[in-house]
């Protein structure tokens, strides 16, 4: 399956973390994670990748290159301004090739099956499937509300409410034609504004729900959080310690882009 990783995001509040780095390069155990999350998609079987990148695209680019070092093939999609989650998404349509395409967040990891998650996507016939994620405690988060395999509505985060349900885990399928449907050029978000008028249309949204590891390290106690787990080894990202990619490359390679 081809993949979509949204990497342009700003990382505003891990700034003093990452200086002029971009929020998917941040160090987990001295290697950026998107190298690791790279390695793992590629043990994964999901090896041919389209970086959607914005902030801080020279640093990615001049570290991944043709992605060949990480076992994947990379194309880039740049935005010439930030475009929002969902409007990255629609400037990388014409890098898209395949009926289906599996779209994930940069700045989060959540252990999924992505072959099981793809026949689901498949077997309920609609043009998007998203993956939620049971919570003991949802209170940092928007909820999900979910009734038998589908998505009934959003809720906003709500810091007074622990009790546990889904929230959503930053892993999206998407029929290529669904894509199509986002406005170009414009600035808006998927997880605000993309789905929930998806759904207030009168589109079902099947939702794969899943209790793996999850974390979205969007913050320095998130963050801290997930660099701990790593190195108590609760983290199930494939290919850990995987030395063919201890160095970045330095050929300058050709790469198809969009703008």
């Amino acid at each position: 399956m081809d993949a979509i990783i949204l990497v342009g995001g700003l990382g505003t509040r891990l700034r003093s973390e990452l200086g002029p780095m971009p929020k998917a390069m941040v160090s987990i155990a001295g290697r950026p994670f998107l190298e690791r999350l790279l390695i793992h998609l590629s043990l994964s079987n999901v090896r041919s990748i389209v970086l959607a990148v914005s902030y801080g695209r020279e640093l990615i680019e001049g570290h991944f290159n043709d992605g060949a070092a990480f076992g994947v093939s990379i194309q880039y999609c740049r935005e010439a301004e930030p475009l929002g989650t969902a409007g990255a998404l629609r400037n990388a349509l014409p890098l898209i090739q395949k009926e289906h395409v599996l779209v994930m967040n940069g700045d989060s990891f959540l252990d999924v099956n992505y072959e099981t998650l793809l026949r689901f996507h498949e077997n309920h016939g609609e043009e998007l499937t998203i993956v939620g994620v049971n919570r003991a405690d949802c209170r940092d988060f928007g909820r999900l509300q979910v009734s038998g395999r589908y998505l009934t509505s959003f809720v906003e985060k709500d810091h007074s409410d622990g009790s546990h349900g889904y929230i959503n885990g930053g892993i999206y399928v998407f029929n290529r034609t669904l894509v199509e449907k986002i406005l170009p050029g414009v600035v808006q978000s998927l997880e605000t504004r993309f789905f929930p008028s998806w759904l207030a249309a009168g589109n079902r949204i099947p939702a794969y729900l899943v209790s793996q590891y999850f974390i979205d390290f969007g913050t320095p106690g998130r963050l801290t959080q997930f660099r701990q787990d790593f190195a108590q080894g609760l983290v199930p990202l494939r290919g850990l310690s995987s030395e063919r990619c201890a160095q970045p490359l330095t050929s300058n390679v050709d790469r198809k882009v969009t703008n």
